[in-house]
Formats: C-alpha cells, structure tokens, sequence
C-alpha cells in the first residue's frame, strides 16, 4: 500500500525541484482550507504590439512573420473564429495556470513580483514573460513555464516541445541580469487537465545556437520590412502547409481576395 509520502519520494527521485517542495508545503497543517485564486481572462497582451513574442513567433517562417508584421498585410491574416470549444480550452489552460501560480506563492516558493515576470529586447525587439521566477533553498533563481496537457499527451509529453525550448530559451537570455544569475535552464510544469492532475517537471536547457537563430530571424524580418523586400516562399502551391497558413490569402492565394504583390 503507497505511504503517504510516496509521491514526494519519487518526485525527488526523478530530480524533481519545485514540485517536491509545493507537495511538501500542501500537506503541512498551516496550508489554508480554502485560498481565492484571481484568473487572468483578458485577451493576449502582445496582440498588435508590433513586437515578436517567444510564445508564438520563434518557430515561423520569416515569410509568415513577414506578412503577420508588414502594415499592409497585418490586418489581412486569417485569425482562429470564435467557437465555445476554443474559449474553454482557453479558459482552462489560464485556470491551472492561476491555481498553480497562487500555490507557489502560498508555499514560499515565489513572491508576487515573481509572477508573469515580463522583459522586453529592444536590441531584437522581443517581448515575453516568464510564468514565474521561483526562489529555490539551494538553486537560487529557478525560472518556470507552465504548461498544461491533455490526458493522453502528458502521458506521451517526456521530452520538451521544440516551442517549448524555444520560449524557455528567450526568457532564461533575457531575465537573467534582473535576477542576478544566469539561467542555464528553466523548469516546463506540465499540468494535466483532467483527473487525476497530475503534474510532472521538465528541464529545458537554455539553447544558444536556438538563440542565435531565432534572432537572426527576427532581425532579417524587420529589415526585410523596412525595404518591402519578401523572404522566400516558405511552402508549395496547394500543400498542406499552405491551406493551414493563417497568411495563405496574402501569399499564394493573393488573387482570391483581390489583394496587389507588395
């Protein structure tokens, strides 16, 4: 029959950091009965900020971010329509988000300033924020992201997501002067959403070379918008990737919508 600290003994063994703590701090008899968890429903705050965002933009082709940014197409991208389903997804995604984000600062691990933590890069005008800087006894500064999966996918989630790395990346480069270190890694919490809840940590190691392009990228971008010069195509003609493209009808299918060459 499991001991009652079983799950801690195997977080720690997996070499778990933060989660061993919360639990930990959870079971003790001064964790409150109940505790008012504030959720953030507002729209995405980087929208039309003309400013790339490590959650959405690294992974782009430049010719997609070229057309997402250039002021003459911008307001041309197809954008996900409304639907119940999508505000849901939503809705539960910034839910644990809030939840898990209340239960560290209520075990210490993190203070409020130390949620959402926002930077912006003005060298390649990057603008993020980090879900939350927790205070480790013997790590110090520890930098998280917090994720949530579906059943089925945390169970198949082992291994970073390449957007992922990505996002964690930019924001362990860019956070690391404010908090006096450098962050060499970050911590993905991988939150199921549904029962049982489980949650599991990821560690994600800063990737300069992911950096280095990711960069670049943005950089030939802009200069690629000051001059109204178009990177090259990114797709074929009727591929999958085209008709998934939210910029298709301002690239290879211009014509349907009566929209000029820039």
């Amino acid at each position: 029959m499991p001991g009652p600290f079983d799950n801690i003994l195997k977080r720690l063994a997996n070499k778990e950091l933060i989660l061993p703590i919360l639990e930990n701090q959870m079971r003790a008899d001064e964790w409150p009965d109940s505790y008012t968890v504030t959720v953030d429903s507002s729209p995405y705050y980087g929208l039309g900020d003309g400013y790339f965002h490590p959650s959405t933009h690294p992974l782009m082709e430049p010719r997609q971010l070229y057309y997402l940014f250039h002021p003459d197409t911008r307001d041309h991208i197809d954008t996900e329509p409304f639907s119940l389903q999508r505000e849901m997804t939503l809705a539960t995604g910034s839910s644990l988000h809030a939840v898990l984000q209340t239960q560290l600062r209520m075990a210490g691990l993190v203070r409020e300033e130390d949620i959402e933590v926002e930077y912006i890069n003005d060298r390649h005008h990057v603008r993020g924020r980090a879900d939350a800087i927790a205070h480790h006894p013997t790590e110090g500064p520890v930098l998280l992201e917090i994720k949530t999966r579906t059943n089925y996918k945390f169970d198949k989630t082992i291994e970073p997501l390449p957007a992922w790395e990505a996002q964690v990346s930019l924001a362990c480069d860019n956070l690391g002067e404010r908090y006096g270190t450098d962050f060499t890694y970050g911590i993905v919490i991988v939150v199921e959403t549904g029962y049982p809840f489980r949650m599991k940590e990821i560690r994600v190691r800063r990737n300069d070379e992911l950096l280095e392009r990711i960069y670049g990228k943005f950089d030939y971008v802009r200069e690629c918008i000051a001059s109204n010069t178009l990177p090259m195509h990114c797709c074929g003609p009727g591929s999958d990737t085209m008709l998934g493209c939210p910029a298709r009808y301002v690239c290879w299918l211009k014509q349907e919508r009566g929209l000029q060459t820039l």
